[in-house]
C-alpha cells in the first residue's frame, strides 16, 4: 500500500486519458475560435465573494461544496467551483464591458468542488464553457445551443438529450417563486430535508431535486410556463422557433432550474440517455442559459450574457461508453538500440535528425544485449528501432527494423530519416504562432475602441511630378538638376539654370 494517494474524489491522468483530455481541448478550442471564442485562462483561486454574490447563498456549491484557502491566516479565497463566474469577474476587472459588444470568451479549465463523489462526479474536474456578454436577442441563445450539438456530432457522442425551458427573468422569478412556495409549502412534511431549506431560500431549486420523495410531488407542481410574464413566454417561443429551424431533436422539460441563482429566462442541458449512467440519476453533459443580470450584481453596469458549460470528464467517459477513440498514441514510434557499451552520445547523435523530422523517438539507455533492448522497445509500442553497433550496422550505416512486420534494412546514417519514414507517420510539430505573417500587421486598439487595422495594400505607382521649377525634372533622356535657388523676389538666378546630362542611351533624332 503507497505512502499517499490523491484527495478523495480527485484522480490521477496517465497518459492514455491526458492525451484523450488533450484531443478534446483540441477539438473543442477550435470550434470555439470557429464560432468568434478566442480563450480567456482565469485563476485557479478566486475571492469567495465572486461566488457568494453570484451563484447565490443558497445554492449548493457556497452551501457546502466551495474550497477554503487560508493564505498566511487569511481566509476569504477560494478555488474556483466554477467558470461563468470567474470569467464575470475577468470581464469587468478588466474593462471588457467598454468593449464593443457582444464580447465572447471560451475556456477550458479545472474546477474544484466538495461534493460528494459519485459516478462521474468528482471534486476536481475539467470543464470547458462559452460565455457571451451583451446580446439580448434570442438568436444567441440559440447559437450556443447550436454549438454544443455540433461539438456533440462531431466528436461522436449520439446517446444524449436535448432538454430546454425558461425560468423568467428578475421582473417576473418572484411570481414563480411565490406561486411554487405555495404549492410546496402545503406538502412540505412530504419533502426531503433538503427540499424544505430551499422552499425556505429558493422554492425554484425544489423543481431540481433528485429525491425520489419529491419526484412525485414536483410532477403535480404548477406548471412554470403558465405562471410566466408574456416577455419571458415569446423570447422562449423564439429560441424553440431557432432550434428547430435548425433541425436539433428537443424537449421541453418545465423543472429544469439549473442550480445557480444566477440564471434567467432560457436554461439547457444535454443528458445523458445510456442506461449506464441513467441508473445513478440525470447526468448532464453540458448544461447553461441566459444571465441577464450577473454582470451588474457584480458591480457592473447592465450587460445581458447566456453561456454554457461542459463536462469533460463525463464527455470522455460517455464517449468511451459509445466506442469512441479519443486521443493519440503515447508511446514512440521508435527506439534508438546499439550494440556498443558506452554511446550515449552516439545514440542521441542518430535521434536528433529524427526527431527534428517530426517522430516521436525514445532511447534505451542501457548496455543490455540487442535483443534485452529489442524486447524492450515491442513492450513499450514502438514500431520501428534503429539499431547500430552490430557488424552490418558501422561505418556510417544503421539497421531500420520495422517491430511490426518483422522485416529490417541497412541504411546508411545520412537516408535513416527517409527509410524510417517508409514504416511510421510524422507528427506535425505545433506552430508556436498562428496568424498574419506579421505579428504587428494588425495593431490592436485600446478596450472599447474598433482595432486599427492598417492597408496591407501595396503603394499605388504614380509617374513622379515634372516641376517647372526646375529642382527635379525628368523629361525624355535628359535630367535637370538646380544648382542654386532664387533671388529675394522669387527670379530665377543665372546659377539655377538646369545642368542637362548625357543620357546612356542613343539620343533620340525625334
Amino acid at each position: 500500500m503507497p505512502s499517499f494517494q490523491a484527495p478523495r474524489g480527485m484522480r490521477d491522468l496517465l497518459p492514455e486519458e491526458a492525451a484523450a483530455f488533450d484531443a478534446l481541448e483540441a477539438v473543442i478550442e477550435a470550434r470555439a475560435l470557429r464560432y468568434g471564442y478566442p480563450r480567456i485562462v482565469t485563476p485557479i483561486v478566486e475571492d469567495r465573494g465572486v461566488f457568494t454574490k453570484s451563484v447565490g447563498e443558497a445554492s449548493d456549491i457556497v452551501g457546502y461544496e466551495m474550497y477554503d484557502v487560508s493564505l498566511h491566516g487569511q481566509a476569504g479565497l477560494v478555488l474556483r467551483p466554477e467558470g461563468t463566474a470567474a470569467v464575470t469577474r475577468a470581464f469587468l476587472e478588466h474593462g471588457l464591458h467598454r468593449a464593443p459588444r457582444p464580447v465572447r470568451f471560451f475556456y477550458y479549465e479545472p474546477m474544484f468542488r466538495g461534493q460528494r463523489p459519485q459516478l462521474l462526479r468528482y471534486r476536481q474536474f475539467w470543464q470547458w464553457g462559452l460565455e457571451c456578454f451583451g446580446p439580448e436577442e434570442p438568436l444567441a441563445d440559440v447559437e450556443i445551443v447550436d454549438f454544443t450539438v455540433r461539438l456533440f456530432s462531431e466528436v461522436g457522442l449520439r446517446n444524449y438529450e436535448l432538454e430546454l425551458n425558461t425560468v423568467g427573468d428578475a421582473k417576473c422569478q418572484p411570481k414563480v417563486k411565490a406561486a411554487l412556495a405555495e404549492y410546496f409549502a402545503k406538502n412540505r412534511d412530504a419533502l426531503s430535508d433538503e427540499s424544505k431549506g430551499r422552499l425556505e431560500r429558493n422554492p425554484m431549486r425544489i423543481l431540481d431535486s433528485k429525491d425520489p420523495k419529491d419526484r412525485a410531488i414536483v410532477a403535480a407542481a404548477p406548471a412554470m410556463h403558465e405562471l410566466l410574464c408574456a416577455e419571458d413566454r415569446e423570447h422562449f417561443d423564439q429560441v424553440i422557433a431557432g432550434v428547430e429551424r435548425l433541425g436539433h431533436p428537443y424537449k421541453v422539460s418545465q423543472t429544469l432550474v439549473r442550480g445557480l441563482d444566477y440564471y434567467t429566462r432560457t436554461v439547457f442541458e444535454c443528458v445523458l440517455t445510456d442506461p449506464e449512467f441513467t441508473k445513478a440519476g440525470d447526468i448532464a453533459v453540458a448544461g447553461g442559459g441566459r444571465y441577464n443580470d450577473l454582470v451588474q450584481t457584480l458591480g457592473g453596469p447592465a450587460v445581458q450574457g447566456v453561456g454554457i458549460a461542459g463536462g469533460v470528464d463525463v464527455l470522455y467517459e460517455a464517449l468511451k461508453k459509445e466506442g469512441v477513440r479519443v486521443g493519440r498514441d503515447t508511446e514512440a514510434d521508435v527506439y534508438v538500440l546499439s550494440a556498443e557499451k558506452a554511446d550515449g552520445a552516439d545514440r542521441l547523435q542518430i535521434a536528433d535528425p529524427l526527431r527534428q523530422a517530426g517522430f516521436n523517438v525514445a532511447i534505451d539507455y542501457s548496455d543490455r544485449p540487442l535483443d534485452k533492448q529489442l524486447e524492450s522497445a515491442v513492450k513499450h509500442g514502438a514500431k520501428v528501432a534503429v539499431i547500430r553497433g552490430t557488424p552490418e550496422a558501422r561505418g556510417g550505416n544503421v539497421i531500420v527494423r520495422d517491430l511490426v512486420a518483422k522485416t529490417q534494412r541497412v541504411t546508411r546514417l545520412a537516408a535513416v530519416v527517409t527509410e524510417v519514414g517508409r514504416h511510421v507517420p510524422k507528427h506535425q510539430t505545433p506552430p508556436l504562432y498562428e496568424g498574419p505573417p506579421n505579428p504587428n500587421e494588425h495593431e490592436p486598439g485600446a478596450a472599447g475602441e474598433a482595432p486599427f487595422l492598417k492597408d496591407d495594400r501595396e503603394p499605388r505607382r504614380t509617374r513622379p511630378p515634372t516641376r517647372r521649377s526646375g529642382r527635379s525634372a525628368t523629361s525624355g533622356c535628359f535630367a535637370s538638376a538646380e544648382r542654386s535657388g532664387r533671388d529675394p523676389k522669387g527670379r530665377r538666378t543665372r546659377s539655377s539654370r538646369p545642368v542637362r546630362w548625357k543620357s546612356r542611351r542613343p539620343r533620340s533624332k525625334y
